[in-house]
């Protein structure tokens, strides 16, 4: 006796076809939340000032161990909105990271279906499959420019909190 070498099921039908709809769908919204996210961020990031940028480590010292209140009280500010700003990315870093398994289980789906599909001659379904994988693959690109977006604009926030911190620090250490 001889099995045949297709044991799945034909996917190119009304039913799994609006669920991988529905799955891409979800997908798609996960995406558009978080660099929607990303997008809210821009405006405020673009015009940040960050004090590591507009003054010099010994400016800073100075500004600092001059007991000025109403510094101390800006740089005590900036670092805990820096501190914010880094713990919000890396919230939102761990939803991206978690992202490209989703994608790849998607298109498997669409590729089993557009299989299938090709096999029973529905060459319009296969075709839109097709676009699918496309979209797919391009969303998974997505990612990665986001992320990479995401990681640079962590490093802005991350080197302020690192640079006031450590005035914060050695000014203390200081007589």
């Amino acid at each position: 006796m001889t099995l045949p070498s297709q044991s799945h099921a034909n996917l190119c039908n009304e039913k799994d076809w609006n669920k991988a709809l529905t799955s891409q769908q979800i997908l798609d919204h996960r995406y558009n939340l978080l660099a929607s996210q990303y997008n809210s961020w821009l405006p405020n990031f673009k015009q940040a000032i960050f004090l590591h940028q507009e003054f010099s480590r010994p400016e800073l010292d100075y500004l600092w161990r001059n007991n000025n209140n109403d510094f101390q009280t800006t740089l005590t500010m900036q670092l805990e909105s820096a501190e914010k700003a880094t713990r919000d990315i890396d919230s939102l870093l761990a939803l991206l990271d978690n992202t490209p398994p989703y994608i790849q289980k998607q298109w498997d789906k669409w590729y089993t279906i557009g299989e299938d599909c090709k096999q029973e001659g529905l060459m319009s379904n296969f075709f839109a499959t097709e676009l699918y994988l496309k979209a797919n693959k391009e969303l998974n690109i997505e990612i990665i420019n986001l992320r990479q977006y995401l990681v640079t604009m962590r490093h802005y926030y991350e080197f302020e909190v690192v640079t006031l911190t450590e005035v914060m620090q050695t000014t203390e250490e200081k007589p």
